[in-house]
């Protein structure tokens, strides 16, 4: 009976830490301008008070993007960039996306748009501008996404 009840706490104890991180999950990059698609895996790991976000690229991990999301301060860091949240909103279909953007560089907007549950949707004004899907999307939808993505961040 004593061995049953180890086992059991056990299992409940791996089914509980499992929840936290979510492991390779399958992700779609499409960048403006170009019609190559990048395969991405993703990863979450949750640790109070941050969400850390690992965008894997296979074939080049210069290109890998790591964000850690701190919850409480609702902040986003990537590297050494600190990306706070505006007052701007994306809403897809079923969730509305937050935008984030640098404070000290008002001339050139570097924005994430982002939700805590899902990670970055698009990384804009870096040079190249991104959007990261779990599905995959024809050219017209992803020139469409851009598009809109585009209009709510220049909505004053």
């Amino acid at each position: 009976m004593k061995n049953l009840m180890c086992s059991l706490i056990l299992i409940i104890f791996i089914f509980i830490s499992c929840g936290e991180n979510e492991k390779n999950i399958p992700i779609y990059g499409y960048q403006l301008g170009q019609s190559k698609i990048q395969k991405l895996k993703l990863n979450i790991h949750k640790t109070d008070p941050f969400i850390t976000f690992e965008y894997l690229q296979k074939n080049d991990s210069l290109k890998n993007i790591n964000l850690k999301y701190d919850v409480q301060k609702d902040i986003i860091i990537a590297a050494l960039d600190t990306f706070y949240k505006t007052d701007k909103i994306y809403p897809s279909k079923s969730l509305k996306y937050k935008m984030y953007q640098l404070k000290k560089d008002e001339t050139r907007l570097k924005t994430f748009v982002f939700h805590e549950n899902y990670g970055i949707i698009a990384s804009l004004g870096f040079g190249i501008d991104q959007i990261f899907l779990k599905d995959s999307v024809t050219p017209i939808v992803k020139e469409f996404i851009f598009k809109d993505l585009f209009i709510n961040v220049n909505i004053r």
